[in-house]
């Protein structure tokens, strides 16, 4: 018989003990991305070496003012954005067993977050699998989400997000990630409570209702902002919420790790009845997060998608701009429109509003016109984002044939300003108007709007919306000898010498009729108002 020394038996302890820890679980691994110092990753991919373990990450974030647009719990977070090479964050070491994987996630700025999925890989990152299933990302409505994904492998595992990649590529999808958790193999851990009404918001008052997936579990709450603990207040009944509240919640068990916290934010938006008051909830920069409901009725005055919409409209307080960059409007509207309901946030560029949406607009009513008032060069740092009428303006640069390009400046002057910072330019982000590549004229009268939200812009600047504001006169008809125009009733006359292009246009630029006229006499019909009409490149203003 085999006689075992004592040597022996030793050093099978000791090989026993290693292989079991190598199978067993592991202290409860808890990154906040908080140490070391980094200032950034310049959205390239770097392995950063936190108390944890070794991540190769794409941005990291650290808050700079007060209106800082990433999500950041601590000092630091990481990003991720919809680009290729900067739309993941993954570990680069292994965790010994894991149980539940959670983490806080929140869109950046009032970017829409787009969306990511979780991938584990057990063979230290040499293959990589989906787990659970993608997580969408909606737009910041001032709280951190938490995700929870029970994992329960007895092994070596690390854990990748990955951003999708949509077609092409969108800068604007970006999301931030912190507080990031795996809890041991074989401990389990109580399910976060959820809120029978999500993060988001709302027009009437919530019934909250408040419940853990784990039988048995107390839920603790508290409303005034502070962390929850078991000597908060018991969740037993709904609670009722009228005004902007944040709920945050834990759920404990006995013999059961405490779940994460879960932070509920329910919103109700401030009322605006009037958009002057809009150039008062402007921040000292970037964002004001707050929500914001405008209930007056305002008109569509220039309303542009291209790459993303941007809407001009005014009520008889002010005019405004909406930039909908982030794509959370589905609804077109139209010049004329009259509208109300919208949800927005104010972002502040230029010394300027420009509103963020949260939902689409009600429209009341179509067709209704602004009668621009006439203004001067001098008045316009007052009637920002304004429908007008500027007479006698010089273009500066007119030189018979030198011609209109897109989102260039050109420098004007009237008889107020002989000089002035106020230029004539297409906006950049919307589409070129029917002007652009025609000759810049000397002189005209034009209906312009008056805008201020191009970054690159520190002053104002003008632009019109069609080639017919280009060439308005100040009253009755124009070119009577070359078409004949007249009028009678309801009825315009004119007559053309060959088939021409004829558009007629309401006062506020909206095209009423488009057609080709016929050789010689030729009339349109239309309701009592102002209206423009252009024949080939002849623009004539008629009041019936």
């Amino acid at each position: 018989m085999h006689k075992t020394t004592p040597l022996f038996k030793i050093l099978m302890i000791v090989a026993l003990f290693l292989f079991d820890a190598t199978q067993t679980n592991a202290a409860t691994l808890f990154e906040n991305f908080d140490s070391p110092s980094v200032a950034s990753t310049n959205n390239s991919a770097k392995d950063i070496t936190y108390p944890s373990g070794v991540w190769n990450v794409c941005a990291i974030t650290k808050p700079t003012t007060a209106t800082e647009n990433d999500r950041i719990n601590g000092l630091y977070s990481m990003r991720m954005r919809a680009l290729t090479g900067q739309n993941f964050m993954f570990m680069k070491f292994d965790k010994a067993g894991a149980g539940v994987l959670s983490f806080n996630y929140g869109s950046y700025s009032n970017h829409f977050g787009g969306e990511f999925t979780i991938q584990q890989s057990t063979d230290a990152g040499v293959n990589w699998t989906n787990v659970g299933t993608p997580v969408t990302v909606p737009k910041w409505n001032g709280t951190f989400l938490t995700y929870s994904l029970p994992v329960n492998y007895n092994g070596n595992i690390r854990f990748k997000l990955v951003m999708t990649l949509r077609t092409p590529n969108n800068a604007n999808e970006q999301v931030n990630i912190d507080d990031f958790q795996i809890t041991d193999f074989g401990t389990e851990q109580v399910a976060m409570p959820v809120s029978s009404s999500p993060t988001g918001i709302y027009e009437t008052p919530q019934s909250v209702t408040l419940n853990s997936a784990t039988t048995g579990a107390t839920i603790y709450y508290t409303t005034d902002g502070t962390t929850p603990t078991t000597a908060s207040s018991v969740y037993s009944t709904p609670l009722s919420i009228s005004t902007t509240t944040k709920i945050r919640t834990i759920a404990v068990a006995s013999g059961k790790e405490n779940s994460r916290e879960q932070v509920v934010l329910i919103s109700f938006p401030e009322t605006i009845a009037t958009l002057a008051e809009f150039y008062t909830k402007m921040a000292t920069t970037g964002t004001n997060l707050t929500y914001f409901k405008y209930i007056g009725e305002a008109i569509v005055t220039a309303s542009y998608t291209a790459t993303y919409k941007a809407m001009f409209f005014q009520d008889n307080t002010a005019g405004i701009l909406l930039s909908d960059i982030y794509r959370y409007t589905t609804l077109t509207n139209n010049i004329g429109d009259k509208v109300t309901g919208i949800i927005v946030q104010v972002n502040k560029v230029n010394d300027s509003p420009q509103l963020y949406p949260y939902n689409d607009f009600t429209v009341i009513s179509t067709g209704n016109s602004i009668i621009p008032p006439v203004v001067t060069l001098a008045d316009v740092p007052n009637r920002t984002n304004q429908l007008v009428q500027i007479n006698d303006l010089f273009f500066d640069e007119a030189n018979g044939t030198k011609t209109f390009g897109p989102n260039t400046p050109y420098v004007i002057h009237d008889a107020t300003m002989a000089t002035t910072t106020t230029t004539f330019r297409t906006p950049s982000g919307m589409p070129n108007p029917d002007y652009n590549g025609t000759v810049i004229p000397a002189k005209r009268n034009i209906i312009c709007l008056i805008a201020k939200n191009n970054p690159s812009v520190t002053t104002h600047y003008i632009f019109a919306r069609n080639a017919a504001e280009l060439d308005v006169q100040l009253s009755g008809i124009i070119q009577p000898k070359t078409n004949n125009i007249s009028t009678s009733g309801n009825t315009i006359f004119f007559e053309t010498d060959a088939p021409e292009t004829v558009k007629v246009f309401s006062i506020s630029g909206q095209t009423i009729k488009s057609f080709v006229s016929i050789v010689g006499k030729n009339s349109v019909e239309l309701t009592k108002g102002v209206y423009i009409i252009r024949i080939s490149d002849k623009t004539t203003k008629v009041f019936l």
